[in-house]
């Protein structure tokens, strides 16, 4: 198993009320809920761009320190002519924290995929050697169709991809079929018919055939939980969690037995 493999991540962008709000101001503080990540048996955190470079000193000298690591950085970077600053800030921010992976997402223009390329590649020499580069394959970006990632990516030495099994454009059997072994993340967020979040138990029969899937495909990944049950309907922090732990308790209980 790699060093990532069966470890589950928690998004801070979870908890995050403001994660679609405009100017995306951060209402919480990371730090003050490691303790209660660590005890409840996470394996890192994957950290919301905006809890780092919207934080004070102090917070982020916190998150620095952290024992829970900062596993990956959730980047929002943009890969145009003209946003170098940007890009040299999470280069800055991603050594000062320490994650070893970052995430990353191109734009939805397909005239400026060979821009976005070439800008990424620029932008990995500020990137610590040992950082994971993980491409978000996303709706509304050039990477949304599993054949056009793959094409992609035969630009781009290293990358990884990350895709989204129980809520996702494609099959994960295309998304295997065509990136195979450079899938070695997973965004979860299980949604009922595409629509209303919902915990993975309330489906384990389907929850697990997407399991078993990818681990008959060569998965040997790591999981972020994302988005729960009680996203976008209150933002009950306290109950957001409580989704978080059922999901979390889910994918460990699959793991112990699949991911040796």
């Amino acid at each position: 198993m790699s060093s990532s493999g069966g470890k589950v991540y928690f998004g801070s962008i979870l908890l995050e009320r403001n994660r679609w709000a405009a100017g995306k101001e951060p209402t919480y503080l990371v730090s003050e809920w490691i303790p209660r990540l660590q005890r409840d048996g996470f394996d890192g955190i994957e950290l919301w761009e905006n809890h780092a470079v919207l934080c004070d000193g102090p917070e982020l000298e916190r998150l620095s320190a952290s024992e829970l690591p900062m596993s990956v950085y959730n980047s929002y970077v943009t890969f145009e002519d003209g946003a170098e600053e940007g890009r040299e800030q999470a280069a800055k921010l991603i050594k000062k924290l320490g994650a070893k992976a970052v995430k990353f997402n191109f734009g939805r223009e397909q005239s400026l995929l060979d821009t976005y390329i070439r800008n990424w590649n620029e932008w990995v020499k500020l990137l610590p050697e040992d950082c994971r580069l993980l491409c978000e394959c996303h709706p509304n970006t050039v990477m949304e169709e599993p054949q056009a990632a793959a094409a992609a990516m035969k630009a781009m030495a290293g990358c990884e991809a990350i895709i989204h099994p129980f809520h996702s454009l494609g099959s994960v059997e295309d998304w295997f079929k065509h990136l195979g072994s450079a899938i070695t993340h997973a965004h979860v967020q299980y949604r009922y018919e595409g629509q209303t979040f919902r915990r993975l138990s309330t489906n384990l029969n389907e929850v697990t055939a997407v399991l078993n899937l990818m681990k008959n495909s060569s998965f040997n990944g790591s999981f972020t939980l994302e988005f729960v049950e009680g996203t976008g309907q209150g933002e009950e922090r306290e109950k957001l969690y409580e989704a978080a732990l059922d999901d979390l308790n889910t994918l460990k209980s699959w793991i112990s037995t699949n991911m040796p």
